[in-house]
């Protein structure tokens, strides 16, 4: 949930914007993309885009160029909300996508008038959207996290002599280093991600010293990697080392120490140390609780943690009421469509399925998969995640077949990942397709987990 702590505004010249968006003419504007034309795509909106901070989105490519409208059955024409033009052709050079949260007619973009957008405002170390004010999702968000490093890194290698602008652009390259390697993290490319952040964590210490709040950010992001592949040893040495710099700098109650806790509280969760880890969920429950209000997105984040614990302790009535609780904070705050939201459904789906009310949790569970495939493409760990517990909802429902197609599916993509052998998702499901097996009297096909 941290977001690097940098808003230094660098100045980007006319030859970079050459450089990475070739469309862009050479007359540069000084402002933003209102009075930006881009000569691919044709003159750009006169007017500043509505905020919409309840939008939905997605984070692919827009399957189709027209949309029903609300008002009645008219097609109503998708549009680039820079240029004001569509999508023409496959090629790529004007793909539409939806990469924030906007809706309506500021919600789609095409990925050049995005970058050229992006540029013009003169922040590497930002991958938010300035209208709707979310982070940028998805392949996009590799994108402008690729171009952002490599703007930098130019700066870096070209334009610097003086030491002391020699080193605050090395900072910024850490911060911009940190984000590639989460968003990478994010679409599951975990082996690419893994050099930057250690590379990122090796800066840091040389430039700003051991016990600075961006090394305990570069600890908790690589910590998380190790997590989501099964190296939880690892993960909560780093976790720790994270924690103790950000209660020394900042105190026990700031809302930046209770990541730190839910972290770490996810990490002993993992390691199935559940006694352990509820103290450090409640605790930034409480504290995001006290300092943001009850509908804050990152409390319920925290909500959604907590829920996960009390459903491993079979606590299942408390964590359904506080999977619903996160469910109705993200659905205000980010829309109904939100991936985030996809998450809590399938967790909701989950604790439904425990307490033996299968058709709402399948309902649940095929409404999370319909917002992650709008999202997520088919062999990204979390939308493998959702298809794999659909099938032990199937497979609690009697329709054995359906659930072990899904189940396998899951497992098979899962093993082309990065993960660890015991990881939890991979253990989850081959138990659940060894026990259709043993009840079917049929051998399960052996199988072998990528290392």
């Amino acid at each position: 949930m941290d977001q690097p702590s940098s808003s230094t505004r660098s100045p980007i010249n006319r030859e970079l914007y050459q450089r990475y968006c070739p469309h862009f003419p050479p007359e540069i504007p000084d402002e933003g993309p209102a009075e930006a034309k881009c000569s691919g795509c044709g003159p750009a909106a006169d007017s500043q885009v509505a905020l919409e901070s309840d939008a939905t989105f997605s984070g692919r490519s827009a399957r189709h160029s027209h949309t029903s409208s609300d008002l009645g059955n008219e097609a109503e024409e998708i549009l680039c909300k820079i240029c004001y033009e569509g999508q023409e052709d496959e090629e790529g050079h004007k793909e539409l996508v939806r990469p924030c949260a906007c809706r309506g007619s500021a919600a789609y973009i095409h990925i050049a008038c995005l970058k050229q957008w992006h540029l013009s405002l003169g922040n590497p170390t930002t991958l938010r959207c300035p209208t709707c004010k979310q982070a940028y999702v998805g392949n996009v968000a590799v994108q402008l996290a690729r171009m952002n490093l490599q703007v930098v890194e130019d700066i870096i290698s070209s334009k610097l002599k003086d030491f002391k602008e020699q080193t605050k652009w090395q900072e910024l390259r850490a911060t911009v280093m940190t984000q590639l390697a989460q968003v990478l993290s994010s679409q599951g490319k975990y082996a690419e991600a893994l050099p930057l952040f250690q590379c990122s964590l090796d800066l840091r210490k040389k430039l700003l010293g051991p016990a600075r709040l961006e090394v305990a950010e570069s600890l908790d992001a690589m910590a998380e990697l190790f997590r989501m592949q099964g190296q939880y040893n690892e993960a909560l040495r780093l976790k720790k080392r994270a924690l103790h710099i950000r209660e020394k700098v900042l105190g026990v109650d700031h809302p930046g120490t209770a990541t730190s806790y839910n972290n770490l509280g996810l990490v002993l969760q993992s390691m199935d140390l559940l006694d352990e880890a509820k103290p450090y969920f409640e605790s930034a429950v409480d504290i995001y609780g006290k300092i943001y209000g009850k509908e804050h997105p990152n409390l319920a984040s925290l909500l959604n943690n907590l829920a996960g614990l009390l459903r491993n302790q079979g606590n299942y009535t408390e964590a359904e009421e506080l999977y619903q609780q996160s469910l109705s904070i993200r659905e205000k705050v980010l829309g109904p469509e939100h991936p985030i939201a996809a998450e809590s459904l399938n967790n909701l789906a989950i604790v439904l399925s425990d307490m033996g009310k299968l058709q709402e949790a399948e309902r649940m569970s095929k409404r999370c998969l319909r917002i992650a495939r709008s999202f997520y493409d088919c062999d990204h760990p979390e939308y493998l995640n959702y298809q794999g517990n659909y099938g032990i909802i199937l497979k609690k429902m009697g329709q054995t077949q359906k659930a072990r197609d899904c189940m396998q599916q899951a497992l098979d993509g899962l093993q082309k990942k990065e993960f660890h052998a015991g990881h939890v998702w991979l253990v989850k499901f081959s138990s659940h397709l060894q026990e259709i097996s043993n009840d079917s009297s049929e051998p399960t096909p052996p199988t072998t987990v990528s290392q």
